[in-house]
Parts: C-alpha cells; structure tokens; sequence
C-alpha cells in the first residue's frame, strides 16, 4: 500500500438518487478510468488528537471513495469538504488484494 495524498482532478457520473459517484480521475496527467465502486465511507474526526477542547468547525469533512480502476488497481480517494472549496485528493494506491 501506497500513502500519497495528492490533489486529483475527479470526473463525476451523474446518477439519480446519488449524491456524488466518481467514475474517472487524473493523477500526474494520466488519466484513470473508474469500473467499480468498491466502498464509501465518511470521516469527521479531529486532524489534531491533543488534549485541548475540540470544537465543531476543526473537524475534518471527508467522504472516502474506494474505486477499482479499468487495469484492474485498487485506489482510495477522498473528497475535502472543509472550508468553502471542495477538493479531491488520492489518498493511497492498494495492492490488487487489499480490496477489502
């Protein structure tokens, strides 16, 4: 498995009833396109464990994005919701085996 956390450009399918369902994204300039959803899931947690209060506006806003792509590859992406803009980022590469 790969950490990466890098900005990605994501292309959206526009399906009804689905809020948001990646279905190609471009890394490094090359492209890669999505065949099967594999999982999603939210984090909202705090970027920041320490021992002082928390506040509502410090956590994180994250939907994650497990995709396999047409070679066959495993991906995690993630969308930033914080602040104004919405941002994607790859987050790891997995290997054909860490689908799950």
């Amino acid at each position: 498995m790969d950490l990466l956390s890098e900005p990605i450009e994501v292309e959206l399918r526009d399906e009804p009833g689905v809020l948001v369902r990646p279905c190609a994204f471009t890394w490094r300039g090359r492209r890669y396109g999505i065949v099967r959803l594999l999982e999603v899931w939210t984090d909202a947690g705090f970027a920041d464990p320490g021992g002082r209060r928390k506040h509502w506006w410090e956590r994180r806003h994250r939907n994650y994005y497990r995709v396999e792509t047409e070679e066959g590859d495993v991906w995690d992406l993630y969308l930033d919701r914080s602040g104004r803009r919405r941002r994607w980022f790859l987050s790891r590469r997995r290997g054909r085996d860490e689908a799950g």
